[in-house]
């Protein structure tokens, strides 16, 4: 009879422990995942910030009084360059899956071409702006719409 005590005890120990580690194993991989969410949103806002704050400053640096064309396009891609999303956007693709990396290149090559009709001579209300303007919005809300996606997949 005592072999069956012993059994007994034996049995809801191991289940006991299997039980805490399963719970331990569930909320470390839920603290996995909401790190790697935080970090996703925080890389997914920072370079949307960037690209932002970079459309920002261009304006304003091409619509400061300047002595010479060649010292406008200067200050416009010196402004572009100092935004930081460069650097935004590399962080984000070198994790990124292809779609998240297509869109937000959509975004970033748009605000290049922004850059280069500034830098060119085109102003604020330039036709040639305002459809360079258009084309950067068009893609930066499509690089959103992916962005929440995936921010959404790894929510569920």
């Amino acid at each position: 009879m005592e072999w069956v005590t012993l059994v007994g005890t034996a049995l809801g120990a191991v289940l006991g422990v299997g039980a805490t580690l399963a719970g331990e194993h569930l909320r470390w991989r839920r603290t996995v995942r909401d790190s790697r969410l935080q970090d996703r949103r925080t890389m997914y806002a920072d370079c949307l910030v960037a690209l932002r704050r970079a459309h920002e400053a261009m304006r304003l640096a091409a619509d400061e009084n300047h002595t010479d064309p060649q010292t406008r396009a200067a200050r416009i891609r010196q402004a572009f360059q100092a935004s930081g999303c460069d650097e935004a956007r590399e962080r984000l693709v070198l994790t990124a899956t292809a779609d998240i990396t297509e869109a937000i290149d959509g975004s970033y090559h748009s605000l290049r071409d922004i850059r280069e009709a500034l830098a060119s001579g085109c102003t604020i209300a330039s036709e040639e702006y305002q459809a360079a303007r258009q084309i950067h919005g068009d893609a930066t809300r499509a690089a959103r719409v992916v962005l929440r996606a995936d921010l959404a997949a790894l929510e569920a």
